[in-house]
């Protein structure tokens, strides 16, 4: 609809923000009209009014940008923000950030932009290096090299765009300069042609739009009075945080262990989507913030409670919420003896389940043995200290943390030999504390794999200890046949745990079947919205695959999510080594925490930067400093390197080690030279990797 003529620009950013505007509107109206007492019908009343005033708002931009588009002063104004430098037949407009060439818009990457245009403002004399570093990237802490790719990419820019001679003169000893003929304009050079097609044309186009939007919701609107929730929608449900009303803060591992029981239960049920409990926890401290919650987690409904302990009494009251407008669906207070807990968490959950299969219409079904414990005493404290060692051991993996929860964990054993939950909590912290070299490791796996197994034979239906086994068996033993069985099981059973879709994701990755690795990640990521793990691992395996749109797409909306997230240094600089743009690869490195990372991918940039002593002395020090533990990443740096026999070299020292790294063979993002030697498959093969896929980088 519209050019790239600067009033038409601003037209289009007006219309867009009007856009904006009118989306927050309705969305802040479908939110309050109910509990305001407004007809629903007011909704699309005051949608027809914002259509019918578009084409009003463009007809009044568009005609104040005609007059001052042809208003303009010709006079020069090299300090003015929106001046146009017109270089021979290349325009440059600093106001719209855009260079064209004979009338035709170039594409420039942003630091170009600003490197030529400085240049340009300071064109009367040489620029010193330094001056235009500051200058390009302020507060930033770049390289030469950075400043010279510049310089090329802005020269290559008019080269390949007309100009027979270098527009920038390389300066001995001092910098660059602008050699070439400028005028300034102050404001826009380019004049439309005419009324009609500055003002005319995009009023008119814009109010057929909305002509054509207004007759379809005004013919629609009796036939849907009312907004319907998608079927998709409606089944869906996030468990909120119970609260923990007694005096005792420390009880408030019992009321988030009955948050997580309750999460787990109501996984199971078929054609139910329920969100899983770490991005339910983010809603702790504003439970009742309904608006956030259905745009955050895309649920129809929320369960919220709260817990009161009267010496051995239990008090639980839960209640389902419809998410839309906040409403009550049901309520109910459960009392119970404290060693009755088992029974209490069934009962909610069969309710819950109840009411949402008469909220819904359609049939509910929850697995009749939920917890298939019997109450009394005995059972009761085991599963108030698998509740205690779970809260310890949550989201820490320190030391003194994981000795603390494992003996909490062996205690509920020896209270109750045979429970499966137990065996598959102290599964997992046997299987860490083996992986930080706290046990030996082939000890602790062990143990762990067998704890997995014994739940499973316990449990038949618990989907958790087949995720656990197929970890272990890949992981520590190498065992991909058995492990993709496991993982198939654990699915099968529990199609809606977030947990066993992300497990799987890593899984198909190492096995090479990277396609379906992506959709398990975006499975985990709809059922864990909040989780930073499930949005880590779905950048990876898109980076992983080359599906470099879609990862910037998903890297950007992780950035901005989790803005201060650890992770983010090192999937940008990959992202950017992908994309060949080394440079903004280097800089994002630089803030990555972890040294062997940090090391290894600096080698790596540095050397497609052509500063090959700089990269070897990255990798010297990371040899010098962590040979055994980044073993792996080491490798990696050859396979940059183009030198295979080095690389193989440290693949088979890591397989000495029994680094569990080696399992990430097909799933590394940097051992794609390798993929064609004989030595990779050879080496496949000694893990146990799956060999049907005989080209890992599909």
């Amino acid at each position: 609809m519209f050019a790239h003529n600067p009033f038409q620009s601003q037209v289009f950013r007006a219309l867009l923000t009007y856009a904006v505007g009118c989306v927050v509107v309705l969305q802040l109206m479908d939110i309050l009209v109910e509990p305001l007492g407004l007809p629903v019908a007011v909704i699309g009343t005051v949608t027809l009014l914002m259509l019918v005033l578009a084409p009003v708002l463009v007809m009044i931009v568009a005609w104040a940008s005609f007059r001052k588009s042809t208003q303009h002063s010709g006079e020069p104004d090299d300090a003015s923000d929106s001046a146009v430098f017109l270089i021979g037949t290349a325009e440059l407009d600093t106001a719209a950030r855009q260079i064209r060439f004979k009338n035709k818009l170039a594409d420039v990457q942003p630091k170009v932009f600003d490197f030529i245009e400085y240049l340009i403002r300071s064109r009367d004399r040489a620029v010193s290096k330094d001056e235009l570093m500051d200058a390009v990237w302020p507060n930033v802490v770049v390289s030469e090299a950075s400043l010279t790719q510049t310089v090329k990419r802005a020269r290559d820019l008019f080269r390949n765009n007309g100009f027979d001679t270098d527009v920038i003169r390389t300066v001995s000893r001092t910098g660059y300069q602008f050699e070439h003929p400028v005028t300034s304009v102050k404001g826009s050079s380019r004049v439309p042609a005419n009324i009609w097609l500055a003002v005319v044309m995009p009023s008119a186009a814009v109010a057929v739009f909305s002509g054509v939007l207004a007759a379809f919701i005004v013919n629609t609107q009796e036939a849907t009075p009312q907004r319907i929730v998608s079927s998709t929608d409606s089944n869906s449900l996030v468990v909120l945080p119970f609260a923990n009303l007694t005096p005792d803060p420390e009880f408030n591992y019992f009321s988030n262990g009955l948050t997580e029981t309750l999460t787990n239960s109501l996984t199971t049920v078929d054609g139910l989507r329920v969100i899983a409990r770490n991005s339910a926890s983010s809603f702790r401290n504003n439970p009742d913030d309904f608006g956030t919650i259905q745009q955050e987690l895309n649920v129809a409904h929320a369960v919220q409670g709260s817990v009161q302990r009267d010496e051995d009494l239990l008090r639980v009251s839960a209640s389902l919420i419809q998410v839309r407008d906040g409403t009550q669906l049901w309520s109910q207070i459960f009392t119970r003896q404290l060693d009755d807990v088992f029974t209490l968490q069934d009962e909610i959950s069969l309710a819950i389940v109840q009411q949402l299969s008469e909220v819904l219409a359609t049939n509910l079904d929850l697995p009749l043995s939920i917890s298939n414990i019997a109450d009394n005493a005995q059972t009761s404290e085991a599963y108030r200290l698998l509740l205690r060692g779970t809260e310890i051991r949550r989201g820490r993996t320190s030391s003194e943390v994981l000795q603390e929860a494992e003996r909490v964990f062996r205690q509920a054993l020896e209270l109750r030999p045979e429970y499966p939950e137990a065996m598959v909590a102290l599964s997992d912290v046997l299987r860490v504390r083996g992986v930080l070299g706290d046990l030996q490791r082939e000890n602790a796996f062990s143990e762990a794999l067998s704890l997995a197994r014994d739940a499973a034979r316990l449990k038949p239906d618990y989907a958790d200890a087949y995720v656990h086994i197929g970890e272990i068996q890949h992981r520590h033993f190498w065992n991909f046949e058995d492990a993709e069985n496991s993982y198939s099981q654990a699915l099968s059973l529990n199609s809606g745990s977030a947990e066993a879709h992300s497990a799987y994701s890593r899984f198909l990755s190492k096995a090479g079947n990277h396609d379906s690795a992506v959709r398990e990640a975006r499975i985990a990521l709809d059922l864990d919205p909040r989780s930073i793990n499930a949005a880590t691992s779905l950048v990876i395996r898109q980076i992983r695959i080359q599906e470099l749109n879609e990862a910037r797409l998903s890297l950007d909306e992780f950035s901005t999510r989790f803005p201060a997230d650890v992770n983010i240094p090192w999937l940008e600089s990959n992202w950017h080594i992908r994309n060949e743009s080394f440079g903004e690869a280097l800089e994002w490195i630089a803030l990555e925490e972890l040294d062997y990372l940090r090391l290894s991918l600096s080698a790596i940039i540095l050397n497609y930067l052509g500063r090959t002593g700089q990269a070897e002395t990255a990798l010297d020090e990371l040899i010098a400093t962590d040979a055994d533990g980044a073993a792996f990443q080491i490798a990696e740096v050859y396979a940059h390197w183009q030198q295979p026999d080095q690389a193989f070299e440290w693949l088979d020292h890591a397989f000495s080690q029994g680094d569990p790294g080696l399992s990430e063979l097909y799933s590394s993002v940097n051992l794609e030279n390798l993929y064609d030697d004989s030595s990779f498959i050879e080496l496949a093969e000694r893990i146990g990797l799956p060999l049907l896929l005989q080209d890992p980088q599909n």
